[in-house]
């Protein structure tokens, strides 16, 4: 599962993971799932990843929107539970979900069935596929997506700017948020917004 809005990202993060699973000789599928906030562009990306058989997409903007309200109704039920990234498993994958989208460009979550993920921004994530040399022979020892999420973690810088948007007022807004990269906790910010784009 990737998402974004960079299509020259797009299309090198695709054929980068394309190319490295069949040098690995590993079956993969890729969906697109856009931007929390889907409109002409991410309309515009899907036609491109379908017309370039780039991956699988959501079939319209509708469900990609579902998609992220599902991501966003989860943290807030999380959040009304006292849940936080440090104690909360799934309030920290989603909350890293949530963080990818509202900054990077590009990113990307891979999985092989409910067990282990790596997980990265953009840019971190296309490095970590490039240099598959470098973590090759830790993948013989722990696993493929074990040794990538060690190596992603490796290539991410301790310092860092993560964000995070929550649209609209459905819930109240907590008073700390912890990264779910570093566990620090985040700024607050107010942000108003008049486009989808």
């Amino acid at each position: 599962m990737y998402g974004g809005d960079d299509i020259e990202w797009i299309r090198k993060f695709t054929n980068t993971a394309y190319s490295l699973a069949r040098t690995l000789q590993l079956p993969l599928e890729m969906i697109y799932v856009g931007k929390s906030n889907p409109g002409k562009k991410v309309q515009e990306i899907n036609n491109a990843v379908q017309t370039e058989k780039l991956s699988n997409v959501l079939p319209d903007l509708a469900i990609s929107w579902f998609f992220w309200v599902r991501l966003e109704s989860m943290w807030h039920s999380k959040s009304q539970q006292s849940k936080t990234v440090e104690n909360d498993h799934i309030m920290h994958e989603v909350m890293r979900i949530l963080t990818y989208d509202s900054g990077d460009p590009g990113w990307a979550v891979i999985s092989q069935g409910t067990g282990k993920m790596a997980q990265g921004k953009g840019d971190t994530f296309l490095k970590c596929l490039n240099e598959h040399e470098q973590w090759k022979d830790a993948a013989k020892d722990k696993g493929l997506l074990p040794a990538m999420d060690d190596y992603i973690k490796e290539l991410q810088t301790p310092h860092h700017c993560n964000r995070l948007i929550l649209p609209g007022t459905s819930g109240g807004i907590p008073d700390k948020v912890s990264c779910a990269e570093c566990g620090q906790t985040m700024e607050k910010f107010y942000m108003y917004r008049c486009c989808n784009e």
